[in-house]
C-alpha cells in the first residue's frame, strides 16, 4: 500500500467523519424526534469512517494525524454529552405524560433518568 495513498486516505477518512459528526451535533442542539433519527444516520456515517480509519492506521500509522484525531475525539465527546442530555429529557418527557395520564408504571420499568451513555465507534 502506497504511503501516499496511504495518508490521502485517511485525511479523507478525518474529513468525513468530522462533517458527519459536525452534521449529528447540530442535530442534537435540538433534540427533536426528528433530529434525533437524522442525527444516528450521521453517526452511522461517522462510526463507518472511523472503523476504516482504525484499520488504515493499523496497515499504515501516520503521527501527522494525531491533531485531526484529537479534534475528533473532542467532537464525539461533546456528542456524547448532548446524547445523555436529549435522552434524560425524552426519559422525563414521557414521565410526566405518564404521570400526568395517571396510568400506573409496571414494576421493573426504569423510571430514573439516563444517567451513562456509552459511545463505541
Amino acid at each position: 500500500m502506497s504511503g501516499c495513498w496511504a495518508a490521502e486516505r485517511s485525511h479523507h477518512l478525518v474529513d468525513g467523519a468530522g462533517e458527519a459528526l459536525s452534521r449529528a451535533r447540530a442535530l442534537l442542539m435540538q433534540p427533536a424526534p426528528q433530529n434525533l433519527d437524522i442525527a444516528c444516520s450521521a453517526l452511522s456515517t461517522a462510526i463507518a469512517c472511523i472503523n476504516d480509519l482504525q484499520t488504515l492506521i493499523a496497515v499504515s500509522p501516520s503521527g501527522n494525524l494525531n491533531p485531526a484525531l484529537a479534534r475528533l475525539r473532542q467532537e464525539v465527546d461533546f456528542i456524547s454529552r448532548l446524547l445523555e442530555h436529549a435522552a434524560s429529557y425524552h426519559v422525563n418527557l414521557m414521565q410526566s405524560m405518564i404521570e400526568a395520564s395517571g396510568a400506573a408504571i409496571p414494576p421493573g420499568v426504569p423510571t430514573d433518568s439516563a444517567q451513562h451513555l456509552f459511545l463505541d465507534a
